[in-house]
């Protein structure tokens, strides 16, 4: 395995604007696949009214087949505008998930962040993880050429970096983040962070197979 994982192209990352570019994320050669899409207009709205009102939030449920995205919201939020739409559209990136993946189950976490929640540039122990940001800033990452990986096995050094080298995921982008436990990408697994909100509060979801 590990001979085969040494002589596999540098990690890449791909995006579109069609979701199909998600199932690049098979490619041996590809650590991070993105779709960027815009959000319609009342899952935007939903997203502002409950990181306005939900304060610090941290949620997370496991779904089985069927199950609703609604199983992870809070019970007043269903009132709030636009979060039948924001259910639908959640639920649209859960089928796509399974899908792909075909897991048995599927860990939802949603979270409102006023700070950051992992600052420091790491990797994920997850085969993949899906991650959405539906309000202000999304995930920051690395392309491989401005990694600092470590030499054999250990924990990933702190990465220096220019500012300029960092890169985030759109607003309401899907971006798929494969992991060190992907078959294969050992040593591999792709670098970012949790950013800093700004002026306003993350509402960031993610999911990975259980």
């Amino acid at each position: 395995m590990a001979s085969r994982t040494a002589s596999l192209q540098k990690p890449i990352a791909v995006s579109g604007d069609k979701a199909e570019c998600l199932t690049e994320i098979f490619r041996d050669e590809v650590n991070l696949a993105v779709w960027n899409r815009s959000l319609q207009p009342a899952v935007i709205r939903f997203a502002e009214a409950l990181s306005a009102s939900a304060g610090q939030l941290e949620r997370f449920i496991s779904l089985s087949e069927g199950d609703s995205a609604a199983m992870v919201l809070p019970k007043w939020t269903l009132e709030l505008t636009g979060a039948d739409a924001w259910v639908a559209d959640a639920n649209e990136v859960i089928d796509m998930y399974r899908c792909l993946f075909e897991p048995e189950a599927v860990g939802l976490r949603l979270h409102v962040l006023q700070g950051a929640m992992c600052p420091r540039f790491h990797v994920d122990r997850v085969p993949v993880r899906l991650l959405c940001t539906y309000q202000s800033i999304g995930t920051e990452w690395l392309k491989e050429e401005q990694v600092n990986r470590p030499q054999g096995q250990g924990p990933l050094p702190d990465q220096s970096v220019d500012a300029f080298a960092v890169e985030p995921l759109a607003t309401g982008a899907v971006g798929l983040l494969k992991g060190e436990a992907w078959e294969g990408n050992e040593g591999r697994g792709l670098v970012h962070r949790s950013p800093a909100p700004g002026d306003q509060p993350r509402l960031v979801m993610a999911l990975d197979w259980l």
